[in-house]
This record gives C-alpha cells, structure tokens and sequence, in this order.
C-alpha cells in the first residue's frame, strides 16, 4: 500500500498533465467549431512545457546559509541571508523555499511568505534575506532546505529536498558586574587579595597559557622560542584559594536567570583575574577547571549556551580532584532547602549559596547553625552589586 502510494504522489502531476491534454483535446473534436479548437490550441503551449517540466532533470548547486552576527546572545536578533545556485537553466516559471529546521524556535524561519516566492525564467542563482528576533538561548538547528519549483498555473511541480545541517548557538546573556574579592580565610586570620591562590615562585612545577596580566618574569622564553605562542610557568601552591562555581540544574521557573547569573559571575571574576573552576551538576557532573583565559572562559560558555533543566540533578560534593583545592564553594540555585544547607555544611569550608528568587524568605534555624554558610537572595532583574553585597558585614 505504501509502495502504491508514493508511486501515486510521485507521478501524480504527470497523469494530471496528460489527462488536461487528453481532456482539451477530446473536447475539440467531439466540439467541433472554432472556439473549442481555439481553447485547445491556446492550452497546449503551457501543457506541453509542463510536460517538459516533469521530464528535466533540476538539481541545485550550492546552498550558502550566511548568518550575522557569528555570536548571539539570548535576546538578540540575528540577520540571515541564503545563497542558492542551480546547475540547469530550464527556464522555471517561479520557485518557493521552506526552511527545514529542527528547533521549534526556527520555526519562523520557515520561509512561506511571499518573500520567499523568486520568479526564475533563466536566473541560476537567488538570494533570500529574513531576521529571527528575540531569539532565546540554546542550540538550534537548521538541516536543509525544500526547494519547490513551479509552471505557470501549478499543473506541475518539483520538489528538491537540500541537506544543510547548520547550527545556531545562542549564548546565556551576561549582565554588567562590579567585580569585588571576595574575602580569603587563610589559616590564620583573613586577608583581601586579588588573587585566590598564594604562590612560591621559587619553584616551576610546570606550563600553562598565558593570561594577561601575568608577571613578566613567569613568561617562559624557550617554549616560546619553540612554539611562538606565550606561557607562563605554573608555580607550586602553597595556599589554595581557589573559588569553585556550582549550578543547580534542576528545573525551575528562573532557570534561564540561574544560566545568566553564573555566566555573568565566571566572566566577572575571569575579568578580575580570580581563579575559578566551574561544576554543573546535570544529568552526569561536568567540570571545567582553572578557567583563567578566554578560550576557556568560551568553552563554558558554550556549555552554558546549550544546558537543558533536569528534574533531578545529581548533585556531588565528594570529587576529591575538584574539591581538594577549593577554599570557597558559590552555589547557584533557585530553590534553597535544609536538606541542601547539611550538605553544603558537611561537605565544604565555606560556601556562598547564591539563591535567585523573587522573594526575600526567612533565614532558617539550618542556615544560623552552619556559621560557614552564607545565603545571598538574589534579585533576578539585578546583578551589578552581587559581588559587593557580599562583602558587607
């Protein structure tokens, strides 16, 4: 049955070709007269290059999908402009595109508006322009493009189905902070520092890339005489101030805002020259690690720019290669909970639990029992001061 079917769908505009030509001219001779030859003899010129039409064999050359600007934030528009070049120059009456994407959010794309209709005659190339707005973050793709070709009343039509897999990654919006240290407990007393790691440079340990801002004595010349690329030596530790940076993946009604929250905090504190590591505890546990550049700043970002909600996300304090090093823990959520507070006050020195809500609750008996904790509503509509919030006493 479905073997008849696409057979069917497949030649069904030849057998309605031939049956308009079978039709007009069984009309003229059972007729007779003038006017009903003159109908058939009119007809014919555009059966017959419809019937021609289902004999050429179209295909299409190039598709170009050229998309500006390379990198968008969520809420940004973006411009795009596709390239499509045939191989034949049959001259076509008229072609319509459609976009074949795989996001529900592409779906405006879906060129079916009277934009999209190109009168063709003998044109090998065309180009069409349209603007996806408000576009929110995530990864969407596109995977090709159908091509319709057209006679002059649709008696026949061709259909070319295009594979162009492209991929539009909308980045988490990152709002403006003042940056601020956040306070280093050594062991003994407290100190502000800029840095989050105290370091012994008498003794390399090894290579890394290098940051701007690094000493001009830590550049290591002989690999860049090898590699021309800059390093900077990794000196041994010998107080470990690193901050770590957990997401709370689980699904929530301000996900979006807890995305646009650590983005906007890691590029703050990279921007500070802070040493930090992320973790986003999703389906499985991700970690990025001494994130000090901005390709590695990018890489998490890009992550960010394509993390989904979970209901439950599996959240671990116990890695001991992410955990070892860590001075303070800031916890990202948006849903605070005393079974979350005893595991933070079991498992870390000290941590900041950044909660994101719209309303301000009580501090709990848990949260005054764990004098290491500190809890920071979070205003979702402002992030500028967090970091100066924090450092009040």
């Amino acid at each position: 049955m479905k073997k008849w079917r696409a057979l069917f769908e497949k030649s069904k505009h030849f057998l309605l070709v031939s049956f308009l030509t079978l039709l007009t001219f069984c009309y003229a001779m059972f007729q007779g007269g003038f006017v009903s030859w003159f109908v058939f003899f009119t007809v014919s010129p555009f059966l017959l290059y419809a019937f021609i039409f289902q004999l050429v064999r179209e295909s299409i050359f190039r598709v170009e999908r050229k998309i500006e600007p390379s990198r968008v934030e969520s809420g940004q528009s973006v411009n795009v402009t596709i390239n499509v070049e045939r191989k034949t120059r049959f001259p076509f009456a008229y072609m319509l595109m459609e976009e074949l994407v795989g996001s529900a959010t592409l779906v405006q794309s879906k060129i079916q508006t009277k934009d999209a209709i190109k009168f063709v005659g003998f044109k090998k190339t065309f180009t069409w322009r349209y603007t996806l707005e408000n576009l929110p973050r995530g990864e969407h793709r596109y995977l090709g493009a159908n091509i319709i070709f057209y006679d002059f009343f649709g008696w026949a039509k061709k259909r070319i189905v295009v594979e162009k897999e492209q991929t539009v990654l909308v980045y988490p919006k990152v709002h403006e902070m003042k940056y601020a240290t956040l306070q280093a407990k050594l062991d003994v007393g407290s100190m502000m520092s800029p840095y989050s790691i105290v370091k012994d440079t008498s003794m390399a340990v090894g290579l890394r890339e290098y940051v701007p801002g690094d000493r001009f004595s830590w550049i290591h010349w002989k690999s860049f005489a090898k590699t021309q690329s800059l390093q900077s030596k990794e000196f041994e530790d010998r107080q470990s101030q690193e901050l770590l940076l957990m997401l709370d993946e689980g699904a929530s009604s301000l996900f979006e805002e807890k995305i646009e929250l650590v983005a906007s905090m890691l590029k703050a504190i990279v921007q500070g020259r802070g040493d930090i590591s992320f973790v986003s505890t999703g389906v499985n546990t991700k970690v990025f690690s001494a994130i000090q550049g901005e390709k590695q700043l990018d890489r998490v970002m890009q992550h960010l720019a394509s993390v989904k909600p979970v209901e439950q996300a599996n959240f671990q304090l116990r890695d001991p290669q992410v955990f070892q090093r860590v001075a303070t823990l800031l916890y990202v959520t948006s849903d605070i909970s005393d079974d979350l507070l005893h595991t933070l006050g079991n498992s870390v020195k000290s941590c900041i639990c950044f909660v994101v809500t719209q309303q301000t609750q009580a501090v709990s008996d848990v949260t005054k029992r764990y004098k290491h904790i500190q809890v920071v509503y979070v205003d979702p509509t402002n992030y500028y001061h967090l970091f100066t919030e924090v450092m009040k006493p």
